[in-house]
């Protein structure tokens, strides 16, 4: 989907504090084998407070960083997975808005897993292009029973939350295009049932290729929507100065998609993402163009590609191009 007159006022993040893996590692509560092959050094932990609050926070500071006027923001889109409090508070889009917002505005709350963010901005475009600025947050706090470092074998989930504000006009980065593809044949996708074969042997070599199925299923869609968001910006790859990844570790790491596409580390920013960990509603691409912003990595003219995924069902990946430097700009 392209764009033309949908611009980044501003973006704005809140993290919890670095809790180095060092400790849970010690302590036994994370397999030091998998932190081997993901290679985090910390996770961002939040104490006290809830996620809608972080995410109130860094709204509050994008609204501020945008000029955009209370009046003028038509709608809130807010991305999460988990409980995000406070107690209470069934809706989290309403609380984000009412209390980052003087004023009325839409509040919309938009649940894709790990591709939340990225819908947000897609579906934030429309309403900018119909007329009114928005303000799209995303917020995670680990809050599950159990351990963040025993939840899966795939990233660590962080807590943090992201804030961005679109408008007409002008802005430090322009919107080129967007893309959202979605593949939900494999979501009720269960375990077979090994009474239901012969033997062992055969029952491993069936849920092989059901889940090896599903696994080219979920490659190909992702490389399709990044193939279709390049061609409606009107770009390649060699174009691309910045690709802003998931943090999700890197034993996840898809290597014959980033040789595709022609990305290396020296591109992404993997070196802050593996201080930080996985915000499982999507915010991983957005802390890392904020991070771009803020230290000025982001020089006027490059293009940036930001994606998401969403636990394999639904991937989303937008263009931008830098356009000025932030005012407000600030020391990391």
């Amino acid at each position: 989907m392209q764009w033309g007159d949908v611009y980044v006022r501003s973006c704005a993040v809140a993290l919890g504090d670095r809790e180095p893996v060092e400790a849970p590692v010690a302590a036994g509560r994370y397999d030091p084998a998998i932190r081997e092959a993901h290679g985090y050094e910390s996770i961002a932990v939040a104490g006290s407070g809830c996620a809608a609050d972080m995410a109130v926070d860094a709204a509050r500071v994008a609204i501020a960083r945008s000029a955009v006027a209370p009046a003028d923001i038509g709608v809130f889109v807010h991305a999460y997975v988990d409980e995000q409090g406070p107690a209470g508070v069934t809706e989290p889009a309403s609380y984000v808005q009412g209390m980052a917002h003087d004023g009325r505005a839409r509040a919309l709350g938009l649940r894709q897993g790990c591709n939340g963010a990225i819908a947000s901005l897609e579906l934030g475009a429309m309403y900018v292009s119909a007329g009114s600025a928005a303000v799209l947050t995303s917020a995670d706090k680990y809050a599950r029973e159990g351990d963040r470092y025993h939840d899966d074998q795939g990233g660590v989930p962080a807590d943090g939350a992201t804030a961005m504000v679109l408008d007409r006009g002008e802005g430090v980065a322009r919107l080129l295009a967007t893309e959202i593809v979605g593949d939900g044949r494999f979501s009720g996708l269960t375990a077979l049932d090994p009474a239901q074969f012969d033997d062992r042997k055969e029952y491993r070599q069936a849920q092989r290729k059901r889940v090896m199925s599903m696994m080219r299923t979920m490659t190909e869609a992702k490389r399709d929507c990044v193939r279709a968001v390049l061609a409606d910006a009107g770009v390649g790859a060699g174009d691309i100065r910045h690709w802003l990844l998931p943090y999700t570790g890197r034993f996840l790491v898809d290597r014959d998609f980033c040789a595709e596409f022609e990305i290396d580390d020296a591109c992404t920013t993997w070196d802050l993402g593996r201080t930080v960990g996985h915000l499982t509603s999507g915010g991983d691409s957005f802390v890392g163009l904020t991070h771009l912003l803020e230290t000025g990595a982001a020089e006027v003219g490059d293009r940036v590609v930001m994606l998401g995924d969403s636990t394999g069902f639904a991937f989303g990946c937008a263009v931008l191009e830098i356009l000025a430097k932030p005012a407000w700009q600030v020391d990391r």
